[in-house]
């Protein structure tokens, strides 16, 4: 399967962070000596303060040259691979024969799932991998504007600059531009368009598509209680902001008993 990250990844650490949810994940951790699960690991940016705090952790993702540098940062922390690994995989269709205390997919990385199938394929590989009393742990973006005018505003062809990052020789920015979106279910289709500068001049530009299923309050939690599981503790963030208010749809969940 082609790595569709390839050309975009050496840029990722650079937009995530922008997204400070690891001291919440931390706050969550079940105790010192829980073994986590990570679907969607990328480079590494949650799973390397996680490992540090737990028993030993898994990071899963379908990106090897995400995967690359994410094994990059486990060897320069002295993590040894009893503490720490990394493993290719398609996170709707897994199965690492063990269980784990608690499981995460940080950064939006469930909405990247845009099928039925692909969701029920993830619920399936969560429910076969977490530990009875164990939590997960699933977030999306909570969007902004009610069904109908999402459909009828969102798309657009008009480039936003999302940052401008200083580097050695010159910058690096990025814009977004979200130029199709689907109804039902509501799936949008941006592009992220990063560029890189040697002063004034234009070196590199790289324009990475996306398909985001979007997911509203309601139809979210709906959602995870619908393949049988029990919700425990839903965020609208990671700073303390009201569920179905704040940015993010945040949500904690056990298997029901």
């Amino acid at each position: 399967m082609p790595d569709n990250l390839e050309a975009t990844a050496k840029y990722y650490d650079l937009q995530t962070m922008r997204f400070d949810d690891v001291p919440f994940y931390l706050e969550q951790l079940p105790s010192p000596e829980a073994r986590v699960l990570e679907l969607g690991c990328g480079t590494g940016r949650v799973l390397i303060s996680l490992a540090a705090q737990c028993r030993r952790i898994v990071g899963v993702d379908m990106s090897e040259t995400m995967l690359a540098q994410c094994q990059e940062k486990l060897q320069a922390a002295g993590l040894a691979e009893n503490k720490a690994r990394v493993l290719l995989g398609d996170i709707a269709d897994l199965n690492l024969g063990e269980t784990f205390d608690y499981i995460i997919a940080p950064f939006r990385v469930m909405q990247l799932l845009i099928t039925d199938a692909a969701l029920d394929g993830l619920f399936r590989t969560i429910d076969r991998h977490l530990a009875p009393g164990g939590t997960c742990i699933l977030n999306a973006y909570r969007p902004f504007l009610p069904h109908e005018r999402m459909v009828k505003e969102w798309a657009s062809d008009k480039e936003i600059l999302d940052y401008a990052t200083q580097v050695d020789g010159g910058r690096i920015t990025r814009h977004h531009a979200c130029r199709r979106i689907q109804a039902d279910p509501l799936v949008t289709f941006p592009e992220f368009i990063f560029r890189r500068y040697e002063g004034d001049r234009l070196v590199e530009e790289t324009v990475e598509p996306l398909s985001m299923r979007c997911f509203y309050a309601e139809e979210f939690t709906a959602l995870i209680e619908g393949h049988d599981f029990r919700i425990t503790q839903c965020w609208g963030g990671y700073f303390g902001e009201t569920y179905g208010e704040g940015p993010e749809l945040v949500v904690a969940f056990t298997k029901e008993s």
